[in-house]
């Protein structure tokens, strides 16, 4: 199983780099290089529902629309979500992954990138 892994764990909308490493998902999916994306820690603020960025796009639909892309294996740490955002509506096509399967993943991917 070979795979890179995409860890994002800052908060979004900070400057054009939350754009950025969006694009650089999509990359992996146009190029069909298996990948996986994990909100990590603050970076579960990506997936809150019904965002209303003043000055740039929303991350909500572009995350969305990464599935188009190929971009399907989406997810987040369950146990961060529980402990820092328990009461946030997380977008519902990000699946929850436990922070044991995360170290595992980090272990087997053949890439591992921290955003």
């Amino acid at each position: 199983m070979s795979f890179n892994l995409i860890i994002i764990k800052q908060s979004p909308y900070q400057g054009r780099q939350s754009h950025e490493i969006l694009e650089a998902i999509m990359s992996l999916a146009l190029f069909d290089i298996d990948h996986r994306v994990v909100f990590f820690e603050q970076g579960i603020s990506w997936l809150f529902a019904q965002q209303a960025p003043t000055e740039q796009k929303s991350l909500e639909k572009q995350l969305s629309a990464l599935p188009l892309y190929g971009s399907e294996a989406l997810f987040y740490c369950q146990e961060h979500q529980t402990l820092l955002f328990p009461d946030q509506p997380l977008q519902q096509s990000v699946q929850p992954l436990a922070l044991q399967d995360l170290a595992l993943w980090c272990r087997q991917a053949d890439h591992v990138e921290v955003f």
